[in-house]
Order: C-alpha cells, then structure tokens, then sequence
C-alpha cells in the first residue's frame, strides 16, 4: 500500500512489530494500554511494580460523615475514586456525593467518577498533572475560601494541596492507600532486563519510576529505555539514569501510545 508522495503505509498491526515493551501499570490501569500496544504490534510484557493497599479508613469516613462540609473534592487516580467510593457506599452518602464540584486529573480518573454516576468534573485538565489542575483552579472565582477534600496516596506530592491552599483554600488531605513493592513483579523484570528482553518500560508517574529503580540492578536501568507521560515522570526517570525515550504530553492512553508509535516511526 502507498501512502502520500509514494511511501509505503505500515498496516497498524504492525507499527510496533518487534518492539518489547514492559507495562508496569497494576491490573485494569495496566490492562487497557497492554491491549492498546499489542493492537499495534507490540510484543507486550505486562509487569505490575507495585501492588495497591489499603490504609485505615476512618479518617476518610469521618470526612465524608460532613461531606456537605466541602465544595470540592480533589481526585488525581483511579484508586483514590475506588477508595472514595467504598466509603461512601458504606455510609450511605450518595445523594451528597452526587453534588459535590469535582476537580480530577485524567481520563481514567473521569470515567471512574462516571461509572460512580457522580458529577460531571468541573475541572479537568489537558495536562495529565497536578500542574494542570492548579492552572484552572487559578484562573476561577470560586476558590478563595473554599474547603476541598483530597483522598490521596500516602506520600503524594504536595504540589496540589499546598498551591490550592496558597489560592484561598482550606485543603484536607485524607491518605488512604498507599503502594508497595510486588516481589513477584520485580523479580520478573530482573530477569527480562538481564536477558535483553525488553526495549522500552511504560512509566505514568514518579512513584513508577521509584518502584522501576528499586526493582533493578543500576547497570540495567542506565540502558532501559522509558516512555513517560508528563515532564514531572520524565524528570524523575532522567534524574534515576533512566534514558527517555517518550515523553507524552497527552492526557489519554491513545495519546501515550500515539507517541510510542511516532517515537519508532518517525
């Protein structure tokens, strides 16, 4: 097949042929993009770094006991709605829940806040970042004098909280999970990496990156490539010794994997 000016068209099956990719997002965030790089020929292993657990949730169903009480609630991933969620089934807070502003990052964040039929976000930023969310928090009226609740993972960054709180706020963080290493997974990876096996690692945040270091020897990780999503993950991998070779800007897995087809492309 031809394409513009006479070149061939690479059929989509096979844009990534030959390509190994690791894919170190756990369970059903790591299982949609698996898919999406297979269908464009990518030979895919899928390796969870890190396994997600629970912390004490009573701070957050006190919180969400007085959910009238906030005007925002700040969510930033999939396991912070799914955490959310369960707490406010079992205390019976869905009407309430139902009228609260969302501000979210992502669209895996936005559509498990639809699978929960709560409120279309109010804001959503382009950005995959908390970087983003500030920028149009910023630029509203609303903000000054606000209350939000933030569940979050134990030991997220504070960017978001603390330049919330710097616009007017009153900004209450609630951990109630946290990541912890998957021996099983990192002992994969060892192995693959040792053999020559993989030619590019998936990493979507800093915490990643972290758990892709921890899982390696350092002569491996100065030679795997990586495709990282936003500067903030790119950063983090370069800082590591990783070598990047994607950086996506786009806040989709379809523009994640947009990005890995041009990077072996051109």
């Amino acid at each position: 097949m031809q394409g513009a000016g006479g070149r061939a068209q690479v059929p989509l099956a096979e844009l990534l042929r030959g390509v190994r990719i690791a894919v170190t997002r756990a369970g059903e965030r790591g299982g949609p993009l698996a898919e999406a790089l297979r269908r464009v020929g990518a030979t895919v292993h899928e390796i969870p770094l890190t396994r997600i657990e629970t912390l004490d949730l009573a701070p957050l169903h006190a919180a969400v006991a007085n959910l009238a009480q906030y005007d925002w609630i700040l969510l930033t991933s999939v396991n912070a709605v799914e955490h959310l969620a369960r707490v406010v089934k079992e205390r019976g807070a869905e009407a309430a829940m139902a009228t609260r502003r969302l501000a979210v990052v992502g669209t895996a964040t936005a559509q498990a806040c639809e699978a929960h039929e709560w409120r279309t976000p109010t804001v959503q930023p382009e950005k995959m970042q908390a970087e983003g969310m500030l920028d149009l928090m910023a630029e509203r009226s609303d903000i000054d004098r606000s209350r939000m609740l933030y569940p979050s993972a134990a030991g997220a960054r504070d960017v978001l909280p603390e330049g919330l709180r710097a616009l007017g706020a009153t900004v209450d963080v609630v951990p109630c999970y946290q990541s912890a290493p998957d021996p099983d997974g990192q002992e994969r990876i060892r192995r693959l990496a040792a053999a020559g096996e993989i030619d590019l690692v998936t990493v979507a945040a800093p915490s990643a990156v972290d758990s892709l270091l921890d899982a390696l020897p350092p002569e491996h990780a100065s030679r795997l490539p990586v495709a990282a999503i936003g500067p903030v993950t790119a950063r983090a991998a370069r800082v590591a010794g990783f070598p990047v070779k994607v950086e996506s800007t786009a806040a989709t897995m379809e523009g994640w994997v947009k990005a890995i087809v041009g990077a072996y492309r051109g």
